[in-house]
């Protein structure tokens, strides 16, 4: 059994309703949140920056205590066949939050109905809202995967595809595009990006793409399931700077040679008196970036990670032990409240998956081989 934990003085990550709702975004479908209608608003007021650029199908079922007490599936069968009847979208998701899974809401029976009713593929999510969106993301990806991608595609060589792309860790367009540029080896080329920028039907063709980078923990499930599926190798890294950028590439060519998943942060150590707090894999490439830095060797600095997820049982109070004891913190700003050592220095990197769009201005262009994380090392106060 997971250990729960109450917050206190830190946020928490978006949730996995969000994850599902942002992967799908661009691709044409109908994404369904079964739910009373909180979760909805805060992915649309908090987590989505797309709705300035280009609309999608966002619904939300408005599920009541009647139907829930009652157990009365036929409303939200019957709204979604009548807004899909009007609408006409590729594919129907339908996820949920946490009270559908307090009353055991059956996402594949439901689905398998709604397809029936409606003639348009449904791909059933089971979330409960109480995961972050890693755990959503990865769901809704590797069922899109699952139900659309032709698993006879030929293998393009020195190809590769980008797993678990969203706004939630990549912000815009900008960082998806310095993320293709920096991760690519000479001679390599983008097949996919799962899924921002691109359409329905290049993602149908996503398994022949020759290795995927996974950026993101959001992607190692789809990465995980394409393995299994056509044993596609898989790198994970964020090219953070030229050293992480090199060793990505590096990483690709080797994985396209030899078939084996690699990560091309490599072994980092346990504690230092550097801190990256983040989604995992961002966190272990920061801190492999740090690490490598000349600063950080002339001054004695060794960086470590944490990535506190409720998913991963890191309590709050093993989290501000572990920051105030150390000398430099790289975080998201709403951080800063559980900083209680006037000897701890924090370098601030929002996350819009933590702190939404309070900072979302003030995101670098961390994702990329020209960042300089020595720079801000210098000049931390």
């Amino acid at each position: 059994m997971s250990d729960w934990h109450t917050h206190v003085f830190t946020s928490t990550y978006t949730a996995d309703v969000s994850g599902v709702c942002s992967v799908l975004y661009e691709l044409g479908g109908m994404s369904v949140l079964h739910d009373p209608s909180g979760c909805n608003s805060t992915y649309t007021t908090h987590d989505e920056p797309r709705w300035y650029d280009h609309d999608s199908l966002m619904f939300v079922s408005g599920l009541d205590e009647m139907a829930a007490v009652m157990g009365d599936d036929s409303v939200v069968i019957n709204d979604v066949a009548a807004a899909a009847k009007d609408l006409k979208p590729r594919f129907i998701a339908l996820c949920g939050a946490s009270i559908p899974h307090i009353i055991a809401f059956d996402y594949k029976g439901v689905g398998h109905l709604i397809e029936q009713r409606t003639g348009i593929p449904v791909i059933p999510i089971a979330t409960d809202g109480l995961k972050s969106y890693v755990s959503g993301v990865g769901l809704a990806s590797r069922e899109w995967i699952r139900r659309f991608a032709d698993q006879n595609a030929e293998t393009i060589e020195k190809t590769i595809n980008l797993l678990g792309i969203t706004p939630i860790d990549f912000a815009d367009m900008e960082h998806v595009n310095a993320l293709k540029e920096s991760v690519l080896p000479e001679g390599y080329a983008v097949h996919a990006c799962f899924a921002m920028g691109d359409t329905f039907e290049q993602l149908g063709d996503i398994y022949a793409g020759a290795v995927n980078v996974v950026p993101s923990s959001a992607g190692r499930m789809p990465a995980r399931f394409m393995l299994g599926i056509r044993h596609i190798p898989f790198v994970e890294g964020v090219p953070i700077g030229p050293y992480m950028s090199k060793q990505i590439q590096q990483a690709v060519t080797a994985s396209a040679a030899d078939g084996i998943s690699r990560k091309a942060y490599g072994d980092l150590p346990e504690q230092g008196n550097v801190l990256v707090i983040g989604e995992e894999i961002y966190a272990k490439s920061m801190a492999a970036a740090v690490n490598h830095t000349s600063y950080a060797q002339q001054n004695h600095l060794q960086a470590c990670a944490v990535w506190p997820d409720i998913n991963e049982g890191l309590n709050e109070d093993a989290l501000i032990q572990k920051v105030n004891a150390a000398e430099i913190v790289i975080c998201d700003p709403l951080f800063k409240n559980i900083i209680h050592n006037k000897n701890t220095c924090m370098i601030a990197i929002p996350h819009e998956g933590y702190s939404g769009r309070i900072y979302s201005r003030n995101i670098p262009l961390f994702c990329c081989r020209s960042f300089d994380i020595e720079e801000r090392l210098r000049e931390r106060k």
